[in-house]
Formats: C-alpha cells, sequence, structure tokens
C-alpha cells in the first residue's frame, strides 16, 4: 500500500503518556484456585509390565504366575492431588482392546505439584509436594472414601464352593438377590456374605446354586452390585505449556499445569488373574508378591532352541 495522506485528526489507541504495564500470571494464585474447588485424587503411575516377557517383543507370556499386571501395566503409588474435574459427558460404551471403557469422559484442571505430605498419613506419597506428571494410562481414584463414588455393575459368575467367588471389581453393596441359572434367589447375611475384599463367600447353612450335574462345575448365577469407581488418563489436551513471570523483579520463565482427558473406566479386565494378592486390602495401599527374576541366564540352554547345524554339509 502506498504512503498515504491520513485524513482526520489521529488519535493513538494507547497513549504515551501511559506506562507500559507487563503482565504476568500468578501461578501460586491459580493453583490456590483449583485447590480450593477441586477434590483430592490419588495418583496411580503405569509402568509397561515385563512380567513373563521373554523378549520385549514378545506378544504372549510364558506359564509364570502374574499377580503384579493389570492391563499391562504395573501400578505404583506416586501421589495426591487436588484438581477439577469438569465437562462431564455420557454417551454409549465402545470397545476397547482387553475390555470396555464407558465414553462417560471429562476435563480434569490440575494445579502444578502434588499435595504435600500429611504427618502420620499411613500413605507414604512418593512424589509429595513434586510436580505433576501424567501420561496415557494412569489411573486416579477418589481420596475421600465418602464421596459417593459408587456405580453399578452386573455380570454372570460361577459357583466356587471351596473358594470364595471374586467378581470382575470388588463389591461394595449388593443391589439385588443373586439368582441362579434355576431360577433361585439367594439372600445376603443368611445365604452368602461380602468380604472386606468384595469377594462372595457362600456361608455354611445356607443355600446356594451348587453343582451342576450335566456339566460337573458350579451353577451360573447373576449378581448386581455397587463398586468405587475409578479413572484412565486417556489423553494429554495441554502438556507443555510455558509462560513468562515476574518474582522477586526477576522475569523468567515457568511451566503452567498439565491439562488431561479421564475416562471413567466401565468393564475393563483390570487384572489377569482371580488371585486375591492382586487386590488392595484398604483403600491405599495394595499388596504386591514378589516374583522371582534370575540374575544371570544360562547361554548354554536357551529359552528357544535353533538348529545350527547344516543339514546339507557333506562329512
Amino acid at each position: 500500500m502506498a504512503n498515504e495522506k491520513p485524513n482526520g485528526e489521529q488519535i493513538e489507541v494507547i497513549p504515551s503518556f501511559i506506562p507500559y504495564i507487563e503482565e504476568s500470571f500468578d501461578l501460586n494464585r491459580l493453583d490456590l484456585f483449583v485447590e480450593s474447588l477441586g477434590t483430592t485424587f490419588i495418583h496411580w503411575a503405569a509402568t509397561p509390565s515385563p512380567i513373563g516377557l521373554n523378549d520385549k517383543g514378545d506378544y504372549r507370556r510364558n506359564d509364570q504366575v502374574d499377580v503384579l499386571t493389570s492391563n499391562g501395566y504395573v501400578y505404583n503409588l506416586a501421589g495426591k492431588f487436588t484438581a477439577v474435574l469438569t465437562s462431564n459427558n455420557k454417551d454409549q460404551k465402545r470397545p476397547n482392546q482387553g475390555g470396555l471403557l464407558d465414553s462417560a469422559q471429562g476435563n480434569l484442571v490440575l494445579p502444578r505439584f502434588y499435595d504435600a505430605q500429611i504427618p502420620g498419613d499411613e500413605c507414604v506419597e512418593p512424589l509429595a509436594g513434586q510436580r505433576i506428571y501424567l501420561t496415557p494410562g494412569d489411573r486416579l481414584y477418589h481420596s475421600d472414601t465418602q464421596a459417593d463414588d459408587l456405580v453399578i455393575n452386573k455380570e454372570l459368575m460361577s459357583y466356587s464352593y471351596n473358594a470364595q467367588n471374586v467378581p470382575m471389581y470388588p463389591i461394595k453393596r449388593m443391589l439385588a438377590p443373586i439368582i441362579d441359572s434355576r431360577g433361585a434367589t439367594y439372600q445376603e447375611g443368611i445365604d452368602f456374605a461380602i468380604t472386606k475384599q468384595g469377594n462372595i463367600e457362600w456361608l455354611d447353612g445356607g443355600a446356594n446354586p451348587g453343582i451342576d450335574p450335566d456339566t460337573g462345575s458350579g451353577r451360573t448365577y447373576g449378581i448386581r452390585y455397587l463398586y468405587r469407581a475409578f479413572y484412565y488418563v486417556t489423553s494429554i489436551l495441554r502438556e507443555v505449556r510455558i509462560t513468562n513471570v515476574t518474582e522477586g523483579g526477576v522475569r523468567r520463565s515457568e511451566r503452567m499445569p498439565m491439562f488431561v482427558q479421564l475416562t471413567r473406566e466401565y468393564l475393563y479386565h483390570n487384572v489377569n488373574n482371580g488371585s486375591v494378592l492382586n487386590k488392595p486390602i484398604s483403600e491405599q495401599i495394595e499388596i504386591r508378591q514378589t516374583v522371582g527374576i534370575p540374575e544371570t541366564i544360562n547361554i548354554n540352554s536357551p529359552p528357544v532352541k535353533v538348529e545350527t547345524t547344516d543339514r546339507n554339509a557333506k562329512n
């Protein structure tokens, strides 16, 4: 555009007599704002499980008993943080590898750091007070055990006379009597009880589904119950957000909090077997069984035998 003569009197949008003001985000106040409105979550960090793999490219595991792995991950307690879950929506269930995920999603507004360790708290938080890092596959629980986060599940099970019957998720409360394949019903407290681990225990002297003479195995029965919901991190909406702040007269770069999307788990096969060793005995502590790992590998006896002689070679 060629230089042209202005028309009329000119007014500066930002008058020169007003001093320039450099603005900054107050990240400490942002953290306090989120924490004042949020609820506390317990973060279990996911690490890919190598249990039972002979090689990192294996698709199948060997016959080694695995009571550590859940969804292909080993979960370790990271810490607690106070965050706000927003933008909840509800949609149809969709299939996912290993089970189903409920597409009830929400966005999690986070502070920058984990909550500080509370003196006397039996839950030891390795990352207390440190910066929060989340990744897809991580699992979050509500910290408040009194929070109404119970959700419904219903499933079919097989009667076992010599062991507790382990449902897909630890039962918090039954919502209906048990009904078996013959139409018979069973009452809690008379025929069965719910253990502290959330399993079904059939009581001596009470009725039970029994063994099907045609199959020789326990009869099938249906249950409807409440269990404690938890969330998976499914997407990182904002991971690295850098802004400038001024503190103590010094202008510097500072990282802002992450912003992630959560999905509430629905029917995910969250354990690989029915061992009670893979069930939390409390809301905050998980039992872990030490699985022996060989320190050395005998190269003279490899896991896969390979023919190395040339059968076409002449003697």
